[in-house]
């Protein structure tokens, strides 16, 4: 199994241990794909670490400058990703999960569907199905 988290500041530490701690299967390979906004991730592996806690092999990946949302979805189709996890950014008065441009819009995404779940710290797109 390939999941991908999408780290869109260094301070989602609560997040990224929560996709790992209980999202994330053991033995499974885990794509960290960083905004251009987000240069450096140093201090997010190194809060989070280690890794070998949590049984993953990982990589870190950055998404170019002007990249879309069709960019992310050709990035986990070709490594057959199960499932894209972002972390929350805000929630509402009432405790509710905020869903950002970037979120709805992988949400929408004509090419990809799967099981919408959301946690304490993230939103999983989980069993992903791709289209044509």
């Amino acid at each position: 199994m390939t999941t991908i988290i999408i780290i869109k500041s260094v301070d989602h530490h609560a997040s990224v241990r929560e996709i790992l701690g209980s999202v994330v299967d053991d033995g499974e390979r885990v794509y960290f794909l960083r905004l251009p906004t987000v240069q450096c991730l140093g201090s997010l592996i190194q809060e989070v670490n280690p890794m070998i806690n949590y049984g993953v092999d990982y990589t870190i990946t950055p998404l170019p400058d002007g990249y879309d949302v069709s960019t992310l979805v050709e990035f986990a189709t070709e490594f057959d990703a199960n499932r894209i996890c972002i972390g929350i950014s805000d929630r509402t008065l009432t405790g509710k999960a905020r869903i950002d441009d970037l979120t709805q819009s992988i949400l929408l995404h004509d090419d990809i569907s799967g099981d919408f779940v959301v946690g304490e710290h993230a939103i999983i797109l989980e069993e992903l199905e791709y289209g044509d």
